[in-house]
């Protein structure tokens, strides 16, 4: 059997109800501590906008800041202009620092050049290397655009072009005609040829097929159609080996190239092979690169006596490429006054 009182159930309905009326007595105490703590009363204009006290001074903040707004140009009593937040800018002194530099009215920052020229030309003359700073990226510095007088922050306005042409190197052929044959006036030579990267060239005409004076010779192979036989002559000539004078026969003739025509050369009778590269002729080819106006590093080849273009992809070809020697290249051009200059670049150097 079991041992609960027999009046369980009414034990139980009274202790809930005194927890019921313990609870709903707790949750009247607490409704009115609420009440008291948020008892604040918003007055004014806040009143519609109980966030926070003064909220509508937050929201004229934001929309004075997201608004558009337009700021008039300022100048100073010297006519520069005058950035109304930071006021104008001041350089220190290279030799003390804590001294401060108008650039209206203080020496030169970057001497040559005066501080009006930057000003001018809106050049930055911030860097304590901007005289070799480039600043529209055409190839030329400050002061080179300084020095030629033209617009540092203008890529189309730059220096002569000719100050920087390099000449990286020569890439030329050497070649001699040799004697060969003879008989009667008549001629069938040799010719040899060593081209920059070491590939030999050789061509002959047999002596079957001697040639006359006013015949064109090679008929095909290297160097077809390059010459015209002129003549046979003889002259004195003393052995620098044994001191020993003698006649020898020379064959001369000449270029019938466009760059190098009505060139005359000769081939000596019994040249020894150690003295051929001695007597040897050249076409020389230069290899150029232009570095600036974005051509640095695009290199091109022009022959020596033919003209050529800056930048090379001009239309018009106002140079001419006078020399070219191992070491140094000569060019020939006209100037913007109008006058002939002509202008030895040596290798490696604009």
């Amino acid at each position: 059997m079991s041992k609960l009182p027999k009046n369980f159930e009414k034990i139980l309905v009274g202790v809930a109800g005194v927890a019921a009326l313990g609870c709903a007595a707790l949750g009247f105490m607490n409704f009115s501590a609420v009440g008291t703590d948020f008892a604040h009363q918003l007055k004014g204009n806040g009143a519609k906008d109980p966030t926070i006290p003064q909220a509508t001074a937050t929201t004229k903040a934001t929309n004075s800041l997201t608004s558009n707004r337009v700021f008039e140009k300022s100048e100073d009593s010297a006519g520069r202009a005058v950035n109304l937040f930071i006021g104008v800018p001041l350089f220190a002194n290279k030799n003390n620092p804590n001294v401060p530099v108008d650039p209206f009215k203080g020496d030169a920052i970057h001497p040559p050049i005066p501080n009006k020229w930057w000003i001018d030309n809106g050049a930055d003359m911030t860097f304590a290397n901007s005289p070799s700073r480039d600043d529209d990226n055409d190839g030329y510095t400050n002061l080179e655009e300084f020095e030629a007088k033209t617009k540092p922050t203008d890529p189309k306005s730059v220096p002569p072009l000719i100050d920087k042409l390099v000449f990286v190197k020569d890439e030329s052929t050497m070649w001699y005609v040799q004697f060969g044959f003879e008989s009667e006036g008549k001629w069938s030579p040799r010719f040899t040829g060593l081209t920059f990267d070491n590939k030999r060239l050789q061509n002959k005409v047999s002596a079957l097929e001697m040639m006359s004076p006013g015949d064109t010779f090679f008929k095909d192979g290297a160097m077809a159609n390059r010459f015209k036989f002129t003549g046979m002559i003889e002259k004195e000539i003393t052995s620098a080996k044994t001191k020993l004078t003698q006649n020898v026969k020379f064959a001369q003739y000449e270029d019938l190239k466009e760059n190098k025509k009505g060139e005359k050369y000769e081939s000596q009778a019994n040249l020894p092979e150690a003295e051929l590269q001695a007597n040897a002729y050249y076409d020389r080819t230069a290899v150029l690169d232009l570095k600036a106006i974005g051509f640095e590093g695009k290199e091109f080849k022009v022959e020596e006596r033919t003209k050529f273009a800056l930048p090379p992809d001009a239309p018009e070809k106002n140079y001419t490429l006078k020399k070219v020697t191992p070491g140094s290249i000569e060019v020939e051009y006209t100037d913007a006054q109008g006058q002939t200059q002509t202008k030895e670049i040596a290798k490696g150097t604009p």
